[in-house]
């Protein structure tokens, strides 16, 4: 059977998602490659990726991708790993720095700041370095392994997905695997859902490993994995999707327009997810 090319990210927050296919029973069957997460849709635009773990609002600019059901990185709350890092209160923010890596982040914080009353700021992207990102502008927005590790001492700090939650009620969806259309994927979501199980039972040993470059707590990183984010795409998870996707539509930030569609969810086993309370969503 031919090897199942996925492109992933080198964030830690992937690995409960990844650990089954580079650690558990599906290596030589699913082939893993990481990259940073703004080059996953041309990977899967080329072919050279048959899924990817994509920036969810790339999915907007990706004709014929579909989404595999039940699975995603999302913030119910608080994130930890997307944050704005301000020099100055947010209100009078005028110019921010953005890394590069996810487009999906950015347009959230542009979102947030427009319903904050900020709708003249600079953007301009640059690597993630906050000394750097912060010596020409006001803010700078970190993502992924690069804001755990930020030190802000002193700065104001705006959680992005906490401000999402507080403006909508709803979780943010910052991830999911898409799959390109035409690939047969050999089980269907079960190898994916089973690469998650093994990848939850086994975060103590990721964060364990992962403390080790990132200079953080094992259980610093534990926590963030059991609770600041999740990775279990239900009816919260969809709504939040959607009003994003409408809400950078009408400002104007999303690459394109599309139904959200599934690859084939009626087929495959349904696994639930975690409930939480419903809370009214601003359209």
């Amino acid at each position: 059977m031919e090897e199942v090319r996925i492109a992933s990210v080198p964030f830690v927050n992937a690995q409960p998602l990844t650990w089954g296919f580079l650690r558990g029973p599906y290596r030589g069957i699913f082939r893993v490659r990481q990259v940073p997460p703004c080059r996953i849709p041309d990977l899967l635009r080329s072919g050279e990726a048959d899924i990817g773990l994509i920036p969810s609002i790339e999915y907007l600019g990706l004709p014929g991708v579909e989404f595999l059901p039940q699975l995603c990185i999302a913030s119910k709350r608080r994130v930890r790993s997307v944050i704005l890092v301000s020099l100055v209160p947010v209100e009078t923010i005028r110019s921010v720095a953005l890394d590069a890596n996810s487009r999906t982040s950015s347009a959230l914080l542009k979102t947030i700041l427009w319903h904050k009353g900020v709708r003249d700021a600079r953007y301009a992207e640059q690597p993630p370095s906050l000394r750097e990102m912060l010596r020409d502008h006001d803010a700078a927005l970190l993502i992924g392994d690069a804001a755990l590790t930020a030190d802000t001492t002193g700065l104001f700090v705006l959680d992005l997905a906490a401000e999402w939650f507080a403006l909508t009620g709803l979780p943010f969806v910052f991830a999911m695997w898409a799959v390109r259309g035409g690939v047969s994927v050999p089980d269907g979501v079960r190898p994916f859902l089973e690469s998650r199980r093994i990848g939850m039972a086994n975060v103590p040993a990721i964060a364990v490993q992962a403390s080790v470059g990132l200079k953080l707590p094992p259980e610093s990183i534990e926590s963030y994995l059991k609770t600041n984010i999740h990775y279990y795409l239900g009816s919260e998870e969809r709504r939040g999707l959607e009003l994003f996707f409408r809400q950078v539509q009408q400002l104007g930030l999303a690459p394109g327009r599309r139904p959200v569609r599934f690859r084939d969810p009626l087929e495959w086993e349904r696994v639930p997810a975690p409930s939480m309370p419903v809370r009214r969503a601003v359209e």
